[in-house]
């Protein structure tokens, strides 16, 4: 009988302890996988949020065997700087949170799974989720890689007692009466301002311009999606109207031009200001326990142009993106049945409504959306925004859009903070981002 080398069996031994462990990593029969997940740092709800993912692990691993394993970002430009990269390595989380706006980036770099009839199944059905989120969840019907998981449609908060104290009785209708109203507000005295602003934040700045250009006839981007018209007079005004708050009509606490929306949201908890544009009901867990609980009410925002007396021909009573979170599949992850697992888990009616009670956005899941609705008037309000929600541009260049956009938006605030603030540096300022978008557009 032959005898096998002493050196042999070692290595004979390591391979076989190597397939053992390749075997644990992979899909086949292990019993314990790990799904990768990737979300939004949520800055406001941090510990709440921690709580929510252990919760979540704990069902996951109790019906599917396996274990999560969770990862966060922290603005929009790590957002998409981790989903670009994940895909170029073919490495990463196996299921990506994302807004509805980067879902066109992701689904141009064709790294993510297409949604076939048997998916969707999988998810709960297309019947589950509200058809205008859907419209975010590919470039067409037949081509969808996002299931729709939070809306957050956009709304006005203002301040009941305030309003009566200015003798105002109703919500403007024009962005005029918005101005008007804001001065009547004002008191710098006692530290209270008619409306603010957060021009630091990564995402709000490119929605407040993008839905005062759209009201004015403009578009970011132009509808067959080949040129950029960042730098367009309606883009202009847009912008110089918003610094103008702070500039023009001195509407604003001058510290406000280097806050976040988390600092704007503060601002009026606390009862010292009038107005606020451009929220979620993710600002409702925050309002419910401060001291303007029961001293707010919603409204849609104003549609009419300032200066104009009513919306030109071409303009778009623009008040709400189509917005929210949607989660995707990666292309190359081994454990897909349990990412549709997940989704189903996380946007089934419980769970959604558990989720609007902690975080505040609202269900997509339409029967859990409708139930809340029946029950408050506020979340009533922000549905009906969101059946009148505008989609924006369906294009991989609509990230970077937001992302160069935030970029100008900072440097138009740091030279308010500094005094050196002019309007007449916004128009090279767009030029400069129109040209890094037009050079993504195919």
């Amino acid at each position: 009988m032959k005898t096998i080398p002493r050196r042999a069996c070692s290595w004979l031994f390591l391979l076989m302890l190597l397939s053992l462990l390749l075997g644990a990593c992979g899909g086949g029969g292990s019993t314990s996988q790990t799904l990768h997940v990737l979300i939004g740092y949520n800055t406001t709800f941090h510990s709440q949020q921690q709580q929510w993912m252990q919760q979540i692990s704990n069902e996951f691993q109790k019906s599917t065997g396996a274990t999560i394993a969770w990862d966060t970002f922290s603005g929009a430009s790590e957002e998409q700087t981790k989903i670009q990269s994940s895909i170029v390595t073919g490495s990463g989380p196996d299921v990506f949170s994302m807004g509805t706006t980067f879902v066109p980036t992701a689904q141009a770099t064709k790294g993510f799974t297409t949604l076939t009839d048997q998916d969707w199944q999988a998810v709960g059905g297309k019947d589950r989720f509200f058809k205008q989120q859907l419209s975010m969840s590919g470039i067409s019907p037949s081509e969808q890689i996002a299931v729709p998981w939070l809306m957050r449609p956009y709304a006005m908060v203002y301040n009941k007692e305030l309003f009566q104290k200015a003798g105002i009785t109703t919500p403007p209708t024009t962005w005029n009466e918005f101005i008007q109203d804001a001065q009547k507000m004002t008191n710098p005295s006692a530290g209270v301002y008619g409306t603010t602003m957060d021009p630091s934040d990564s995402y709000d700045p490119w929605k407040i311009w993008w839905m005062f250009a759209k009201q004015m006839g403009g578009n970011f981007i132009s509808q067959d999606l080949k040129t950029a018209q960042m730098n367009s007079p309606e883009a202009v005004n847009a912008v110089k109207f918003w610094f103008d708050w702070a500039n023009t009509y001195k509407i604003v606490d001058p510290n406000s031009l280097a806050w976040k929306a988390s600092n704007a949201v503060q601002a009026f908890a606390n009862g010292k200001v009038g107005m606020l544009i451009m929220v979620t009901p993710t600002v409702l867990p925050t309002l419910q326990k401060s001291v303007v609980a029961n001293k707010y009410a919603f409204a849609p925002m104003p549609t009419v142009p300032y200066g104009m007396q009513q919306m030109p021909a071409n303009g778009v009573p623009a008040e709400t993106i189509v917005s929210g979170d949607s989660l995707a599949v990666a292309d190359y992850s081994n454990v897909k049945d349990l990412a549709f697992k997940f989704i189903n888990l996380v946007t089934d009616k419980e769970h959604q409504l558990q989720w609007t009670k902690t975080f505040g956005d609202l269900p997509v899941n339409v029967e859990a959306a409708n139930e809340l609705a029946s029950k408050d008037t506020q979340t009533a309000a922000f549905i009906k925004a969101e059946q009148g929600g505008t989609p924006t541009p369906f294009t991989g260049a609509w990230a970077p859009l937001q992302i160069s956009l935030a970029g100008v938006s900072t440097k138009l605030a740091n030279e308010a903070v500094t005094n050196r603030y002019d309007p007449s540096h916004i128009k090279p300022l767009l030029d400069q981002a129109n040209q890094q978008i037009q050079g993504k557009l195919h």
